[in-house]
């Protein structure tokens, strides 16, 4: 059965280094995967031939727009979520959230979808409320360029070293847990995309997608505290974890779902409820080396389930599916 799907994403242009990474993350770096099992991929072009639309981070007026018009042709329409865009927020500090707007445009853009697909279990859930298929595809790992693995020797360097990747607004998510380091003296490793200032010193890494999967391997344990008092923070994929885990760098992380599903099945790491946790976990880190070596071993094993190549499949028998029993409108 052949496929033709047509991509919409707000940006038009193929440089992962100035676009939001949840667009190369949820579609551009799945289309290599996907032509080679017979699905054609276009982007952005409305008068392209096409059995299936999938609209990835692009919501607002046009967007809803286009989607009518695609669906007045005939075709399925699939609306993609990485946050969770179901329950007002507000903006946080730093600029991101789920404000009122993006919560009125989300739910116009399921009622047209024929199903929404989600890049987390909690999303999943959320959409269920709103829409009578929503399926969960969790965000992949690309195999092919995230291909480095972490030599096991490193676990026994003299000081492990934490290392951390996300956009600079969010960095303030380490301050938590930053004394802890100092008091175990483990030096910070911080990937992003410009230097902001933290309580204690780090070393800082810019972010481009060519050294990213090199970069991965510098550090000796990924550190990932994240609110959990909020629906935006639990509805988070387990990519910022699971990339990290899929080069063999353990993960200790807070208790958001996503990272919860990765950690409980692969015990790559430790999730952490408390400073306390913290505390304990990042000691565990430093006193028992085999241990943290068979994290390493497990979280690159266990993550291969996560890989694209296997996510792949699972978009394709969603297509198939869509296209041979039909939309929400026919039941």
């Amino acid at each position: 059965m052949s496929l033709r799907t047509i991509w919409f994403t707000p940006v038009h242009h193929r440089n992962y280094d100035h676009m939001p990474a949840s667009v190369w993350i949820r579609c551009l770096q799945l289309f290599p995967y996907l032509e080679e099992r017979g699905v054609r991929c276009e982007v952005n072009d409305p008068d392209a031939d096409g059995d299936i639309c999938v609209f990835v981070r692009w919501q607002d007026d046009h967007a809803y727009e286009v989607a009518q018009q695609q669906k007045r042709k005939g075709r399925r329409i699939v609306f993609d979520l990485c946050v969770n865009y179901f329950d007002e927020t507000g903006l946080f500090e730093g600029g991101y959230g789920s404000p009122a707007e993006r919560v009125k445009e989300c739910r116009r853009m399921v009622d047209v979808a024929d199903v929404v697909t989600c890049a987390s279990g909690y999303i999943t859930r959320r959409a269920s409320d709103f829409h009578p298929w929503a399926v969960y595809l969790p965000d992949s790992i690309d195999s092919r360029h995230f291909r480095f693995g972490k030599p096991e020797r490193d676990f026994q360097r003299q000081k492990l070293r934490a290392i951390w990747c996300g956009i600079s607004v969010k960095l303030g998510e380490l301050e938590p847990i930053l004394p802890l380091l100092c008091h175990h003296s483990i030096p910070l490793i911080v990937i992003s995309d410009q230097k902001s200032p933290l309580s204690m010193n780090y070393r800082f890494m810019r972010w481009s997608y060519e050294v990213f999967p090199r970069q991965i391997v510098s550090g000796e344990v990924c550190v990932a505290p994240r609110r959990v008092d909020n629906p935006y923070d639990l509805g988070h994929s387990l990519f910022k974890i699971g990339v990290f885990m899929s080069e063999g760098i353990p993960a200790i992380a807070s208790p958001v779902p996503s990272y919860s599903e990765v950690l409980g099945d692969i015990q790559g790491g430790m999730l952490c409820q408390s400073v306390e946790e913290w505390d304990m976990a990042l000691d565990k880190a430093i006193r028992d080396r085999d241990t943290l070596t068979a994290w390493g071993r497990q979280a690159w094993e266990g993550m291969r389930r996560y890989y694209t190549d296997h996510i792949a499949d699972q978009y394709v028998a969603l297509f198939k599916q869509l296209c041979s029993h039909g939309g929400k409108d026919e039941g």
